[in-house]
């Protein structure tokens, strides 16, 4: 059973990235064991086939949304807001500005790298237009995750009143929701206008770019050290030579790329990209 076990953590880790310690094989009893009853599969090893079966991509899929921790909430990790709306968007546009191009025909483009539910991405939303909003319609963010399912419901920007209560005032709710029906608050067209929704996997060599900042918090720590290497080498080429990397408070890029120097707003560590790294040409 261990054995088979670990086999399909191999085969995941080669699907997705994610890597299991034997620690964390209990992992996968506890999160895929109802759909194994489902799927009237007896073992480790017909699930692994079933999951490498191309064909069976709603199965796959589903695994995925299981396997995957969707843990977030708006505004998690305060300082990193002050961060972007008092640094590091006013440093992109005297940037732009230094480079005599006029803000107006420019758009700022940031990328939420596995943005579970969405909460990170309407959140960046919600702080440029409460505290920049002169750079509002300048701003477009890309958000993308993994799983399918995740990423249907970042869509529709529809949140529970315990999600909207994780890191939310009142009067963001207010300015920011509307209520539903069915009890639920969602979103303002006007916030959903700059946030775009795409499926993606880290792990896959196509990386979209041209990014002046990229977010991709609490992901790396679960790759293994070679993966980690491997996404922030594809992270660096997404980005415009001039650009900024935010990782999660508990993750370093040290020992696995070159390409960036720490910067430090307030409680926040960020990254910069290494200008003596880049080619121009």
């Amino acid at each position: 059973m261990k054995e088979e076990m670990i086999h399909f953590v191999n085969v995941l880790q080669r699907a997705t990235g994610i890597y299991l310690s034997e620690e964390k094989l209990y992992l996968l009893e506890t999160r895929l064991s109802d759909m194994m009853t489902d799927h009237q599969i007896s073992s480790f090893l017909d699930f692994s086939k079933k999951f490498e079966n191309h064909q069976e991509e709603e199965f796959r899929d589903q695994v995925i949304e299981r396997i995957t921790t969707h843990e977030t909430k708006f505004f998690r990790d305060t300082s990193m807001f002050d961060a972007i709306t008092q640094r590091i968007l006013p440093e992109i546009v005297e940037r732009i500005e230094e480079r005599s191009k006029d803000l107006k025909d420019q758009k700022i483009r940031i990328w939420c790298a596995a943005c579970s539910t969405g909460q990170e991405p309407y959140s960046i939303a919600i702080a440029i237009k409460e505290r920049l909003p002169h750079l509002f319609d300048n701003v477009r963010i890309l958000a993308t995750d993994i799983a399918k399912e995740t990423i249907v419901k970042a869509r529709t920007g529809c949140y529970s009143p315990f999600e909207i209560g994780r890191g939310l005032e009142e009067y963001h709710t207010d300015r920011y929701f509307e209520k539903a029906e069915d009890g639920q608050f969602k979103i303002k067209d006007e916030i959903k206008s700059i946030v775009e929704f795409e499926q993606h996997n880290l792990i896959s060599p196509n990386f979209p770019s041209g990014f002046d900042l990229v977010l991709c918090r609490n992901v790396s720590y679960y790759f293994d050290s070679k993966e980690r290497a491997n996404l922030f080498a594809k992270i660096y080429k997404s980005m415009n030579h001039d650009s900024f990397l935010i990782v999660g408070s508990a993750e370093s890029i040290s020992g696995f790329s070159n390409n960036f120097i720490v910067r430090e707003f307030g409680l926040c560590r960020y990254y910069e990209i290494n200008s003596t790294s880049v080619t121009l040409f």
